[in-house]
C-alpha cells in the first residue's frame, strides 16, 4: 500500500479528474507503491467540462496531469511511461525484455491512437441520439453503423485475439505492465458502449474483471470515494 506519511520526498502529485482517463494513473501509482499526493478535481454538472483550475497545472487544463516537484508530465502514455522508468525499480510492471518492452510501448499508442478515439465516437454518438432533436437517433444510429461501430468490433476482436494469444491474462509477458494500465479505460467504456459483453468476448470480460480487482485498482477506488471532494491529501 502506498505510504501514509505525510511528506512525499518524491514531490509526485497526481491531478485526478473525475470521470476520466486520470483513474488508470492512480491505479498504477498504487500499484507501484509510492508515496504521492492526490488532487480530485470535480467537473462541471452543467457542461461537463472540466474545473478551470487544473489550468494552471497544465495550459490544456486537461487531465491527468503528474507533478513531480518542478516537473509537469501530461498524455497518461506518457504518464506511465515516466513512472514505469522513474519509480519501477523492480517491480513486476518493468518489462522483462526488450521486446516485451517493445510490445509494451505499442499498446501505449495504440490505446489512445486506434482504440479510444472508436470508444469517443460512440459516446457521442449515444448524446446526440438521447437529444430532443427529431432526427438525432437516425443520425445516431448512421454514425454508429458507418465507422464506430464496425471499427470497435474489429478492434475487440483483435484484442480478444491478442489476450487468447498471450495466455497468461496479461497483454505483454506473465505479469502487469503499462499495457494493461492504458487499455482499462477504454475496454471498460466498451462495456457500456461497444458491445463488450461476457458472451460475446469472455477472454476480455475476464481480463476487465480481474483488473478491476487487483488490491492496487480497489484501493485506487476506494481513495477517491473517500475524499469525494476537491482537495489535496497525502497517501
Amino acid at each position: 500500500m502506498a505510504s501514509t506519511q505525510s511528506g512525499c520526498p518524491s514531490g509526485l502529485v497526481l491531478h485526478w479528474l473525475e470521470k476520466s482517463r486520470s483513474h488508470r494513473i492512480l491505479w498504477l501509482l498504487e500499484e507501484l507503491q509510492v508515496p504521492y499526493s492526490l488532487k480530485v478535481y470535480k467537473r462541471n454538472p452543467k457542461t461537463f467540462r472540466s474545473d478551470p483550475a487544473l489550468k494552471q497545472v497544465h495550459s490544456l487544463g486537461k487531465s491527468p496531469v503528474l507533478t513531480d516537484g518542478d516537473k509537469v508530465v501530461a498524455e497518461s502514455a506518457l504518464i506511465v511511461q515516466y513512472l514505469v522508468t522513474k519509480y519501477g525499480g523492480k517491480s513486476s510492471l518493468v518489462p522483462k525484455t526488450a521486446e516485451d518492452q517493445e510490445r509494451v510501448t505499442y499498446y501505449l499508442h495504440y490505446s489512445e491512437a486506434s482504440l479510444q478515439p472508436d470508444m469517443l465516437l460512440l459516446l457521442v454518438s449515444d448524446n446526440v441520439r438521447h437529444s430532443l432533436w427529431p432526427s438525432a437517433r437516425k443520425i445516431a444510429d448512421y454514425m454508429d453503423g458507418a465507422f464506430a461501430g464496425p471499427d470497435a468490433k474489429m478492434q475487440l476482436e483483435y484484442l480478444e485475439d491478442k489476450l487468447k494469444q498471450n495466455g497468461t491474462g496479461y497483454f505483454v509477458g506473465d505479469r502487469l505492465t503499462g499495457a494493461d494500465i492504458m487499455l482499462i479505460f477504454p475496454l471498460q467504456m466498451a462495456k457500456s458502449r461497444a458491445g463488450l459483453t461476457k458472451e460475446t468476448y469472455p477472454i476480455l470480460w475476464k481480463w476487465v474483471d480481474d483488473m478491476q480487482k487487483r488490491d492496487a485498482y480497489v484501493r485506487a477506488d476506494k481513495k477517491v470515494a473517500e475524499i469525494g471532494e476537491s482537495r489535496t491529501v497525502k497517501l
